[in-house]
Parts: C-alpha cells; sequence; structure tokens
C-alpha cells in the first residue's frame, strides 16, 4: 500500500512538472518579436503630393500602396506608405517589395523595401500530384 502511494505521489510530481515546463516553452514562442515578412506588390504610385513622412515631417513624396498576403494564406492585405521623392523614383507598379507585418494583426503592416526577387507573391498554392 506504501508503494501504490509512494508512486502516485511520484508520477503526481512528474505530471504538474509536465505542465509547468509546457506552459514555459508556450511563454517563451509566444513572447517572440511576433513579426513576420512576406513579399508584396506595388498596386499603385500616387504622387508627387505633399505629405507627412513617417518620420513627422512634412515634404513632397509619393504614396506607395502595396498589396500583400500573409505566410498562412491570409488576406490581400493593403498598405500605405509615403516616401520622398528623392528616393521614391525607383518604386514602379507592379514592383515586389517586402512587407513585415505583425502577427497578431496581420493589417498592422509597413513597407520594409524593395527587392528584385522574391520566391512567391499571395498564398502557397498545392503541390500538383503526378
Amino acid at each position: 500500500m506504501l508503494t501504490i502511494v509512494v508512486f502516485g505521489g511520484f508520477g503526481l510530481v512528474l505530471l504538474v512538472t509536465a505542465c509547468i515546463v509546457a506552459d514555459v516553452v508556450a511563454g517563451v514562442r509566444r513572447s517572440g518579436d511576433g513579426v513576420e515578412k512576406t513579399a508584396g506588390r506595388v498596386t499603385r504610385v500616387r504622387g508627387p503630393v505633399r505629405g507627412q513622412l513617417d518620420s513627422g515631417a512634412t515634404a513632397e513624396c509619393l504614396e506607395v500602396t502595396v498589396e500583400y498576403y500573409t505566410r498562412h494564406g491570409e488576406g490581400p492585405f493593403e498598405v500605405q506608405r509615403m516616401i520622398p521623392l528623392a528616393s521614391a523614383s525607383s518604386y514602379a507598379k507592379n514592383d515586389r517589395v517586402i512587407v513585415s507585418y505583425d502577427i497578431r494583426a496581420p493589417r498592422r503592416a509597413r513597407i520594409a523595401g524593395k527587392v528584385s526577387h522574391w520566391p512567391q507573391f499571395g498564398p502557397r498554392s498545392p503541390v500538383p500530384l503526378p
């Protein structure tokens, strides 16, 4: 009888320890920066317009609108950014850009920069079977 109580108590201690470790590991995984990057495509370039840059300064700039999908296939979402005319001359319609977005709120995104290539735009399509 004493053996059953000892093994039962030891099993309970192991179970509680496993639950605590699982919660800690899940918390570490959740507490990451929560930002992912994906490909986007410029859908509209408007300007020159007088607007406010990300830094708060007022200047002549272009308004760049980008459409993107999350890496999990959600979307399409749009993000806009005001870019100064001096550095915006390289943006044109259908250009590929990097978009970084918050995993918890994918509509909160920002244009991270322009790229010459990216593996895929939009949700991943299923692999065709032979």
